[in-house]
């Protein structure tokens, strides 16, 4: 297959230094670095982890990282507590008897059985519900809990790794999360870096984007990111991260018809930001300023619920219609990051 690349003199004037995957996760910067050193030594604790990190820094992998030091033969599941109600949280968790409450129409095994002997990944953990956190802790304390509805006592070995992009320990000073549970999950801290404080690493995700798109193309598309259009990318405000970097790539890299991604095939797929007009010597709008928040606001609620729109509607107080509409209304890398989820 014919190499991904970046401009080798943008890269050369990067640094001279190969890129290196650090546990899954590609980086060379000193940030990320201490990210993986992190999951070198807490992956061989048997302890549990919390990972913070904004939407879109990578916290699902740095968590899959340390489960592959465990060892990957051992189970991986992945809770998102976000996505499901908080009515039901306690059932997907610790599992249910039949009968247990209306629509109880059979056991179900939950997602603590499930990890038994391996690591029970709770994503987005700030946004488990208070009634369900005492519960959590005890079971995490002594590997012992019941099913909804039940009197018998369960046991699983598992070791739990949390992560979240809220600010948890002021959660915690405005009551919004129990103390006891983040002390006991956030003993051993990973912090992700968002990708305004790694950009010297932009130039190799995006090469490592562009190769995934071929690939999935069958060798088909661009080779290279020239060094206007990486530039342009290193201007960019990035609210979701390298996961936005991603989209945006993929994106751009289905526009152009050569062998090279220039600057007009990023353009459409990135929201110029206030900084950035300013600079130019413009002022924005009102309109565009609220524009532009709108869509972002949209943009990281369905990020965050996964591509549920119902769900998402909901945390932004509108109509699920309303969204439809306003999701229809969206440009460029905003529209571009809905329609991949959905």
């Amino acid at each position: 297959m014919k190499c991904c690349r970046v401009d080798a003199a943008t890269l050369a004037a990067l640094s001279d230094q190969a890129p290196e995957t650090l546990h899954g996760m590609l980086g060379r910067t000193p940030a990320m670095r201490s990210v993986s050193y992190r999951i070198e030594r807490f992956a061989r604790l048997p302890i549990p982890v919390l990972i913070l990190g904004e939407s879109g820094t990578g916290k699902e992998l740095a968590a899959r990282a340390i489960s592959r030091i465990v060892g990957s033969e051992k189970p991986f599941v992945v809770v998102s507590c976000a996505a499901i109600p908080p009515t039901l949280i306690e059932s997907e968790l610790f599992g249910h008897e039949r009968g247990a409450f209306t629509g109880a129409v059979r056991r179900h095994t939950g997602l603590l059985a499930q990890a038994d002997g391996g690591i029970l990944f709770l994503d987005e953990v700030a946004e488990l519900p208070l009634h369900a956190q005492a519960k959590l802790l005890r079971a995490i304390e002594t590997q012992e809990y019941r099913l909804v509805g039940g009197e018998v006592t369960q046991r699983s070995r598992f070791r739990v790794i949390a992560a979240t992009h809220r600010d948890i320990d002021a959660m915690v000073r405005k009551g919004e999360f129990r103390d006891d549970l983040v002390h006991r999950l956030g003993a051993a801290r990973i912090v992700i870096p968002p990708l305004r404080e790694r950009l010297d690493d932009l130039p190799l995700l995006a090469e490592r984007f562009l190769c995934s798109f071929r690939e999935a193309k069958g060798d088909e598309g661009p080779v290279r990111l020239t060094r206007p259009a990486l530039e342009l990318l290193r201007r960019a405000e990035w609210p979701g991260n390298v996961r936005q970097l991603r989209n945006v790539i993929e994106a751009a890299a289905a526009m152009a018809a050569g062998n090279a991604v220039e600057p007009q095939h990023l353009a459409e797929f990135l929201v110029k930001s206030d900084r950035q007009t300013l600079q130019d010597g413009s002022v924005p709008t009102l309109a565009d300023a609220v524009r532009r928040a709108e869509h972002e606001t949209i943009r990281r609620a369905l990020e965050r619920a996964e591509g549920d729109r119902a769900l998402a509607a909901r945390w932004l107080g509108i109509s699920l219609a309303t969204l439809y509409r306003k999701v229809a209304q969206l440009d460029g890398a905003v529209s571009e990051a809905v329609h991949s989820r959905t």
